[in-house]
């Protein structure tokens, strides 16, 4: 009997554990130029104005959160869509049809143009892309872990079956 695994068995695994390499170094490449390109969004030259379209409630959230969708003009002129979540606070001061002031830059995330923004007053956390990072790293250390067990499979078979021949 054979106590080795398949060499085409580690050869997938060695596989997908560099496919996920590089989709996390990618991906977290692109997360951290997303942070910063939200801290240089709160400078003057940044400053706009936007017409709030919808203000919603998220049900089923403790505290009690808001959403607050608004359109604005990018300075080549195409307008943007964004939604954000916003306090209470900033909730009562808002009504539909209003202008608003916002921080606005386009930015590239994987390689398209993409508008980011936020509400002056707003001090709640951007979304960005965190969970596909870490789903990408917990991809990497599962591959990571199966490559050690492979490789302790592969060499330990490999000695079981020379002292079993030497034995012989």
């Amino acid at each position: 009997m054979n106590a080795r695994l398949p060499t085409w068995v580690s050869n997938s695994i060695l596989v997908c554990l560099l496919i996920f390499l590089i989709l996390f170094a990618v991906v977290s490449f692109e997360n951290h130029n997303l942070r910063e390109a939200y801290e240089r969004l709160q400078s003057p030259s940044n400053f706009s104005f936007a017409t709030i379209q919808e203000i919603s409630r998220i049900k089923n959230r403790f505290p009690i959160v808001y959403q607050c969708h608004y359109t604005f003009a990018m300075p080549d002129g195409k307008l943007a869509e964004s939604s954000e979540t916003i306090p209470y606070s900033i909730y009562k001061k808002l009504k539909l049809g209003d202008p608003i002031q916002i921080y606005r830059m386009e930015t590239l995330l994987f390689g398209r143009k993409t508008a980011l923004s936020k509400i002056v007053e707003n001090n709640a956390v951007p979304p960005l892309i965190d969970n596909l990072e870490r789903f990408f790293r917990g991809g990497l250390l599962f591959f990571t872990f199966v490559g050690l067990l492979v490789f302790l499979f592969r060499v330990l078979g490999s000695r079981f079956q020379t002292y079993l021949f030497l034995q012989k």
